[in-house]
């Protein structure tokens, strides 16, 4: 792809502090993009070393702390982009949050803050994201979500990462031809592989599939290559 295809867009990725959060982050940066990625109290320290590796690559980037599962701290995240840069080209939600509930101890409780944390929270990011984005000429979602089908996963989650699935093809619907939306799924295999990441290479020192591998891919669906993409669900595991 050009090397200057994303040079002085404005992206933002909804949680800079997760594995796969930050290796969009810093790919997207090394390509020149403006880059904001939000994280909430509980990681705060984390999106604070990753906002240290964005600067340091010598692009503008912040970071926003807001919780994302109410309606008001996803509009606050895009207010902030907003006022940082009057624009936003590219959106990236790689959200997650699950408990370790089983289907019959998941009371109502965590229910709740698992659809908040994931689907209502990407429903309404996005919402307030396409609003900014649709003056922009060639505006681009991503939503990352997990293959949830063989693996066992906390129920709650796997409900939002299959409704997110669903709200990816239907907003493609929607809102083309202005904007593309498209996911990319996370096999279970890739999220075995996570690991503590090489700093200079982004990926396990054991040479395995890593977070960046997953990045590469949802760069790719931004990039101009993936143009004839939309509504698509690309998996990588």
């Amino acid at each position: 792809m050009s090397i200057h295809q994303f040079a002085e867009k404005v992206a933002l990725v909804t949680d800079g502090a997760s594995e796969i959060g930050r290796a969009v982050a810093l790919q997207l940066a090394l390509q020149g993009c403006y880059v904001i990625v939000g994280f909430s109290n509980a990681n705060a320290e984390t999106a604070k070393s990753a906002l240290f590796e964005l600067q340091n690559l010598g692009t503008l980037a912040n970071a926003v702390e807001t919780d994302v599962s109410t309606v008001e701290g996803a509009r606050q995240l895009v207010g902030e982009v907003e006022k940082l840069f009057g624009r936003l080209d590219l959106l990236v939600n790689s959200l997650k949050y699950k408990t370790d509930s089983t289907f019959e101890k998941t009371d109502e409780s965590a229910w709740t803050q698992t659809i908040d944390s994931n689907l209502k929270a990407t429903f309404f990011v996005t919402q307030a994201a396409v609003a900014l984005m649709k003056a922009r000429p060639k505006p681009v979602i991503v939503n990352v979500v997990s293959d949830c089908e063989t693996t066992g996963e906390n129920l709650a989650f796997a409900v939002t990462q299959e409704s997110i699935k669903s709200l990816t093809k239907s907003l493609a619907k929607q809102l083309a031809p202005k904007f593309r939306v498209n996911a990319v799924t996370v096999g279970e295999a890739k999220k075995q592989a996570m690991e503590i990441l090489d700093a200079e290479l982004f990926r396990p020192k054991s040479g395995r599939i890593a977070a960046d591998d997953v990045a590469r891919a949802v760069l790719f669906l931004l990039s101009s290559e993936a143009v004839g993409l939309n509504g698509q669900i690309l998996t990588v595991s």
